[in-house]
C-alpha cells in the first residue's frame, strides 16, 4: 500500500509540472528551472502537502523565477490570485484587484533572496517561493591588500598619431598611480576621482608621430605610503593604424548605421547618426573592437560595424566628389530633387522642425552648381547651396510650410534623390482621413512583449487594439496597412519597410508598456506617445493631447499621463511618413490591464488616436472644393 501511494504522488507531481511548462501565459527559463518550494501549499490545518502547481492559485509573473537582478534596494512583485482571497508577501497585507491581478512592492537584500506569498482562500491557505538573486552593490577595493581590479582599455585599437587613448584604473582608493606603454618611454600620470568610495583612476595617453606601437600593453601601477606596488596589464592593445594610403570601404547592407562614437560597453553602443545606403564610399581611420572609424571630414567621424563595410583595394582614393547641376520635379504627391553625383558619398538630412526648409549635407564633396532646374516647384519654394568647409558641401531647400509630411533618401545609381512627399489634398466634404493610407503596426508576434499580472500578453493587446482602431479607421474613409494581422512573425526591420513599400502616409504602432526590474509602477504607469523624427512631433503631440483629453480626470477609465517622448526607436525613426509609437496603459498595472481587455477601453484609445489624427491631418492636408 505504501508504494502504491508514493507511485501515485510521484505521477501527481510530474503532471503537475508539465502541466506547468504548457501553460504559455506564464514564460519560464528552461536554463532557470521552477523553484520545487513553489510547490509547497499548507491546508486549513497546519500539515503541509505537495500541490501540483496547476492546482496552486497563486501564480506570480514578475520577477521570474531564479531571476538575476542588479543590485536593487527593491523591485515590483505582480501575478494573480483568485478573487476573494487575501493575500500577502513576505508578511504585508496586498489588495487584490476585482480582476485577481496584484502588485506590490519589495525591500532586496543582496543575494538568494525569497519572495513569499500567502493566500488565504476560504478555509485554505497556499504558499509559494519565488527565489530570485540579488547583486551585490559595488564595493570600494580594500586599501589592504594593494590591488588593482581592472583596467581599460578591454579591446584592441588601432589608432593614429594625436588619437588620445582613455585608461582608467579602478583599484585601492588613496594612491598615487601611473600607467606605462610598450613601447613608449615615458610614465603617464593618473588622477583619482574624488566621488566617494574613491578607488577610480583616470589617464590619457595622445599618441606621438613618433611612437611605435604594435599591439602594446597598457600597464597601471599603484603605489602606497609605504612604497609597495601593485601592477596590472589592460587585457586591450594599442596599435598604430594604416595610415601610408587612404583606407577605403563601402557598405554591404541598406541597414547600416552610422553612430556617434565607439561603443561604450557591448550592451551600450553610441547613439545612432547617419543611415548610408547599401554601396555608399566610406573613409577608415581607425578601429576599436569591432567598429571601424569613419572620417567625415577633418574636424567630424562617425563609427560603424566592421561587419557593415567591405574593405576596397589598396588604392581607392576617396577623390573628392563635385557637385554640379541640381533639378527638381514635382507631382501630385511628391516633389523630387536630383543630384548627379558619381559616386555614393555619406549625406545627412536634417529637416526644420516647423517645415520652413531641409538641410541635405554631403561629406566629401564641393560645389560647381551652377545650374538649378525648377527651383521654385511643388512645395519647394527655393535652393541655396553652400559649401561649410571644404569637404561639406549643403543645398537648403527652403519649402512651404506643412507642405510636406516625410522624405525620402536615397541612390539610384550614383545618382542622389530626395523626395518630399507631399500631403494630398482634400475635399472639402470629406473626413479628413479619406483617402489616406494608414499603417497600424501591433507590436511585437512572435515574442509575447510584457505580460500583465494575470498573464495577459501585450501582443495580444496590442493585436486587439489594432483590429478596433482598423475598423474605425475605415469609417473615416482610411486605406488601413496592418503590420500583421494575427500571430504571424514580423520582424522588426521589416515593419518600416512594409510601410513604406504600401506608400502609406502615416504609421502607427501600437504598444503597452512595462517596467525593468527595480522601476516602480505607483509612480511610473498609465499613457505615453514616442516620436524621433522632426515630421512626426506634430503629429505626438496632437495624439499625446487627445490621449489626455480623453483619459483625463474624472474620466471612464483612470489612466495617468506618462509623457512625451524624443525616442529613437525603429518604428518612429521612419522618415518616409509621420511616424508615432503609443503605449496606451502598463500591463503590470492589475487596473491598467484589465482596461486592455475590454472593447470600452480600446475604443476609447483608439478615439484617442483618431481625433489627435484628424487634428494633425487638417492642418497638413489642403483643402479643396468638392466637385458634384
Amino acid at each position: 500500500m505504501r508504494k502504491i501511494i508514493i507511485l501515485f504522488f510521484f505521477i501527481f507531481l510530474f503532471s503537475g509540472i508539465m502541466l506547468a511548462a504548457d501553460d504559455t501565459q506564464q514564460p519560464i527559463s528552461i536554463s532557470s528551472p521552477v523553484n520545487p518550494d513553489a510547490q509547497l501549499t499548507e491546508v486549513d490545518n497546519g500539515s503541509p502537502s505537495v500541490t501540483p502547481m496547476s492546482t496552486n492559485p497563486i501564480r506570480i509573473v514578475a520577477p521570474g523565477e531564479n531571476a538575476h537582478l542588479p543590485a536593487l534596494s527593491s523591485t515590483f512583485v505582480g501575478g494573480s490570485v483568485p478573487v476573494g482571497g487575501k493575500l500577502w508577501i513576505n508578511g504585508a497585507p496586498v489588495p487584490v484587484h476585482p480582476g485577481g491581478g496584484f502588485l506590490t512592492m519589495v525591500n532586496l537584500s543582496p543575494g538568494k533572496f525569497e519572495i513569499q506569498a500567502e493566500l488565504q482562500l476560504g478555509n485554505d491557505t497556499y504558499k509559494v517561493t519565488r527565489t530570485v538573486f540579488v547583486a551585490t552593490p559595488a564595493q570600494p577595493t580594500p586599501v589592504s591588500p594593494l590591488t588593482i581590479e581592472y583596467v581599460t582599455p578591454q579591446q584592441a585599437q588601432e589608432l593614429l598619431p594625436g588619437d588620445d587613448v582613455n585608461v582608467v584604473c579602478k583599484g585601492s582608493p588613496g594612491m598615487n598611480a601611473f600607467f606605462t606603454v610598450k613601447g613608449v618611454r615615458k610614465k603617464f600620470p593618473m588622477i583619482e576621482s574624488q566621488v566617494a568610495p574613491g578607488g577610480m583612476y583616470y589617464g590619457l595617453y595622445r599618441i606621438g608621430n613618433k611612437d611605435r606601437l604594435k599591439q602594446s600593453k597598457i600597464k597601471v601601477t599603484l603605489i602606497n605610503e609605504k612604497n609597495q606596488k601593485v601592477s596590472k596589464e589592460a587585457t586591450g592593445t594599442i596599435s598604430l593604424f594604416q595610415n601610408r594610403l587612404p583606407v577605403m570601404a563601402e557598405t554591404v547592407s541598406p541597414d547600416v548605421i552610422l553612430r556617434a562614437g565607439p561603443q561604450l560597453s557591448p550592451d551600450n553602443k553610441a547613439g545612432y547618426l547617419l543611415f548610408p545606403p547599401d554601396g555608399t564610399l566610406l573613409q577608415i581611420t581607425g578601429r576599436i573592437g569591432d567598429e571601424y572609424r569613419v572620417r567625415l571630414t577633418k574636424t567630424k567621424t562617425v563609427w560603424v560595424s566592421s561587419s557593415q563595410v567591405r574593405m576596397l583595394p589598396e588604392g581607392t582614393t576617396p577623390a573628392p566628389v563635385v557637385v554640379g547641376a541640381v533639378s527638381v520635379r514635382a507631382d501630385n504627391h511628391s516633389t523630387i530633387i536630383r543630384i548627379p553625383l558619381g559616386r555614393k558619398i555619406p549625406f545627412a538630412i536634417d529637416p526644420d522642425f516647423e517645415g520652413d526648409h531641409v538641410d541635405l549635407s554631403f561629406y566629401g564633396a564641393f560645389s560647381n552648381t551652377d545650374l538649378i532646374t525648377n527651383p521654385s516647384a511643388g512645395i519647394i519654394k527655393s535652393i541655396r547651396w553652400f559649401q561649410d568647409d571644404e569637404e561639406t558641401y549643403r543645398l537648403r531647400v527652403y519649402t512651404i510650410p506643412k507642405g510636406w509630411w516625410g522624405y525620402d533618401a536615397r541612390y539610384e545609381g550614383t545618382t542622389f534623390v530626395l523626395e518630399l512627399r507631399t500631403p494630398p489634398p482634400v475635399t472639402s466634404n470629406d473626413s479628413p482621413l479619406a483617402g489616406l493610407s494608414i499603417a497600424v503596426d501591433a507590436g511585437h508576434s512572435p515574442d509575447s512583449g510584457a505580460v500583465g499580472v494575470t498573464g495577459y500578453l501585450e501582443k495580444d493587446a496590442n493585436l486587439a487594439q489594432a483590429l478596433n482602431l482598423k475598423q474605425k479607421l475605415q469609417t473615416k474613409g482610411a486605406d488601413v496597412i496592418m503590420i500583421r494581422k494575427g500571430d504571424e512573425g514580423v520582424p522588426l526591420g521589416k515593419r518600416p519597410q512594409i510601410a513604406w513599400q504600401n506608400r502609406a502616409d502615416i504609421l502607427i504602432s501600437l504598444h503597452n508598456n512595462s517596467l525593468p526590474d527595480g522601476g516602480n509602477p505607483f509612480i511610473k504607469r498609465g499613457f505615453g506617445v514616442y516620436y524621433f523624427t522632426p515630421m512626426s512631433l506634430a503629429l505626438a503631440k496632437e495624439v499625446h493631447t487627445a490621449y489626455s483629453e480623453i483619459f483625463g480626470p474624472g474620466s471612464e477609465f483612470d489612466l495617468p499621463d506618462d509623457g512625451l517622448y524624443y525616442d529613437n526607436l525603429a518604428l518612429t525613426r521612419t522618415p518616409q511618413m509621420p511616424s508615432i509609437l503609443v503605449e496606451s496603459a502598463y500591463m503590470i498595472v492589475p487596473e491598467e490591464e484589465e482596461y486592455l481587455k475590454t472593447d470600452g477601453f480600446r475604443s476609447a484609445c483608439a478615439n484617442a488616436i483618431i481625433s489627435g489624427l484628424e487634428r494633425y491631418v487638417r492642418m497638413m492636408r489642403p483643402g479643396i472644393t468638392k466637385v458634384n
